[in-house]
């Protein structure tokens, strides 16, 4: 039998509580306000904003993805951001399920 995982400290809860809040937001762009046309550079930007929080936060959790960052150069179609956001879900959700007390209650304040 495998041990436990450990429980997350409060870094990484509230690393993976800003990510979550981040990707919350991009599926409400892609799901709700539907914008049309391609994604401009400082969306862009943004999006890779949230992929190299993913990489860093999950980048030592075996079997969750890592995110390959985009050309901020190069448009994107809704497409594309479909799939990098719908990855970004599932690995979100992978990390829940992985540490279900992410999920029992609200992390306690962090003081910057």
């Amino acid at each position: 039998m495998s041990d436990p995982l450990p429980r997350l400290g409060r870094r990484a809860i509230h690393a993976h509580s800003r990510l979550a809040r981040e990707v919350a937001a991009l599926n409400y762009l892609l799901r709700v306000a539907k914008p049309a046309g391609t994604l401009g550079e400082n969306g862009r930007r943004s999006l890779n904003d949230v992929m190299r929080a993913a990489n860093k936060l999950y980048r030592h959790e075996p079997g969750l993805p890592s995110f390959r960052l985009i050309n901020p150069i190069n448009p994107l179609t809704n497409a594309d951001i479909a799939l990098m956001v719908t990855r970004l879900i599932v690995a979100c959700q992978a990390f829940e399920q992985r540490y279900a007390h992410l999920t029992d209650a609200a992390p306690p304040p962090m003081h910057a």
